[in-house]
C-alpha cells in the first residue's frame, strides 16, 4: 500500500486559519482519509483552509472531486481553501482539469495566509 499523511495545523501567524500539510499520494484508497480530516476541520466550524502539497507527488481524480464538492460550502461560510507548494507534475494535472481559476494555488504558506487577511 501506497504511503499518505495528513497533519493539521493552525498557521502560526492567523490561528484562524488551518494549514493541512499532505505527504504521499492522495488517490482513491486514501482520499476517504481527506476528506474525514476536512469534515473534522468544518465541524469546528474553520472554513479558511490551506493545503500544503509540497510532498505530495500524485493526486487522483478522488481527491480533486473532494475538493470540487467541498468549495462553494466553504466559500458560503465565508471561508476558502487555497493550495500551496504545487509540485509541476501536480499542477500539470491541476492545469489539465482547468482548476486553476477555481482555486487560489499560491507559492508560499505566507501568501496564502495574507489571503485570508
Amino acid at each position: 500500500m501506497k504511503s499518505f499523511t495528513l497533519e493539521t495545523r493552525q498557521a502560526p501567524s492567523n490561528t484562524s486559519v488551518t494549514v493541512i500539510d499532505m505527504q504521499g499520494e492522495l488517490d482513491t484508497n486514501t482520499a476517504v482519509d481527506f476528506e474525514k480530516t476536512l469534515n473534522g476541520i468544518f465541524s469546528e466550524g474553520k472554513y479558511k483552509i490551506v493545503l500544503n502539497l509540497e510532498k505530495l507527488s500524485y493526486i487522483s481524480s478522488a481527491g480533486f472531486g473532494i475538493l470540487m464538492s467541498n468549495i462553494k460550502d466553504v466559500r458560503k461560510h465565508r471561508g476558502d481553501i487555497k493550495i500551496i507548494n504545487v509540485r509541476p507534475d501536480v499542477y500539470s494535472i491541476f492545469e489539465l482539469l482547468e482548476l486553476p481559476g477555481l482555486f487560489h494555488i499560491l507559492k508560499t504558506e505566507g501568501e496564502a495566509i495574507h489571503e485570508f487577511s
